[in-house]
């Protein structure tokens, strides 16, 4: 009898520790959102700790330069920058395409906007996001 009690105390112990395992957060359910330029102009809702990667054309061949991103840094982090040559290095004109990361850190509401400038600026991508 002795034997079954600490057999079913230790499966217990076992199954106890599995579950609280499994245990999933709700902020890494949620994939990370994916936006191009036909995405600017729009209000996004993401939750804390989401990822939002945004992706565009690089506008080096008019000869232009991105400007710093326009965001709030208190609801927003920029985690990373990644350029992506051209698939076809024969293509004119063809400077890649460029991806920044962002991190959602707390509640709040935040633009999001990139613009580049050669003689004047242009806006190469702008949303709001809000974070939940």
């Amino acid at each position: 009898m002795k034997n079954l009690y600490k057999t079913a105390l230790f499966l217990f112990t076992i199954a106890t520790i599995s579950l609280a395992s499994c245990k999933k957060d709700n902020n890494s359910q949620q994939p990370a959102l994916r936006l191009s330029v036909a995405d600017t102009g729009k209000t996004l809702s993401v939750v804390k700790g989401q990822t939002i990667a945004i992706t565009v054309s690089n506008p080096g061949d008019g000869g232009f330069t991105y400007n710093a991103w326009q965001y709030n840094s208190t609801v927003l982090h920029l985690d990373s920058h990644t350029h992506t040559a051209p698939a076809n290095s024969q293509a004119i004109g063809d400077f890649g395409t460029d991806t920044w990361q962002f991190t959602s850190l707390q509640s709040g509401t935040s633009i999001l906007k990139l613009t580049a400038t050669q003689s004047y600026t242009v806006t190469m991508f702008n949303d709001n996001i809000v974070v939940k």
